[in-house]
């Protein structure tokens, strides 16, 4: 799953609501429980990521190859209380990495890292008509990281650590933010600042 498919998929749920109508013609949607499936850029998190090791690797004379990231995968739930939600955001992603050691070549150790975030999340619906509607949200809680190292050479095998599982402040604003749909089915996408990354784009269902 990318950003294209995400797009596709908002597109496809644009079509189908202009094609059935407009359910939500209110300022109040008669639905109150949401569930959100989404993908973000995560961006932030690399960055955070890098930067630490970053610091690390100039203090001991390391250096990290083949860095990859993944998208922040996303399920979020909300409760509706007229232009109130309150709720939350579960989050996913990994990271991965290789090591190689002052004065060698070739990589000695590979690094892996996955992201669990749980974000308690309230947001404020300023703008509702026809299928668009205009929201605001902040989340903050916890970020859950295992880190897991594996030697691939000799020296690698010395130095990896073992699994360890440490936890850290999260948080994820997105004052802008849009949703495209009837009081089912819609498209989201918002834009803000935090572990989830700059985007967050995806699909709601309300019941």
């Amino acid at each position: 799953m990318n950003f294209k498919a995400v797009a596709l998929s908002l597109c496809m749920v644009l079509g189908v609501n202009m094609v059935y109508g407009q359910s939500d013609k209110g300022a109040v949607s008669t639905s109150k429980h949401e569930v959100r499936l989404s993908a973000s850029d995560g961006l932030t998190m690399g960055s955070v990521s890098i930067l630490g090791m970053g610091i690390s690797d100039a203090l001991t004379g390391t250096k990290r190859v083949d860095d990859k990231y993944s998208l922040v995968y996303g399920l979020g739930y909300r409760y509706s209380l007229n232009r109130f939600r309150v709720g939350a955001d579960l989050g996913f992603s990994q990271s991965k990495s290789k090591l190689v050691l002052f004065g060698e070549k070739t990589p000695a150790v590979k690094e892996r890292e996955l992201n669990f975030l749980v974000l308690p999340t309230a947001e404020f619906v300023y703008y509702r008509k026809g299928i668009l509607e205009l929201y605001g949200g902040a989340g903050a809680g916890v970020n859950l990281t295992r880190h897991t190292e594996t030697g691939l050479t000799e020296a690698g095998k010395r130095i990896a650590r073992k699994a360890d599982l440490s936890t850290s402040f999260a948080y994820q604003v997105n004052p802008i933010a849009l949703r495209l749909g009837n009081d089912r089915i819609g498209g989201f996408l918002e834009a803000g600042l935090g572990n989830k990354g700059f985007l967050t784009a995806g699909i709601s269902l309300r019941f």
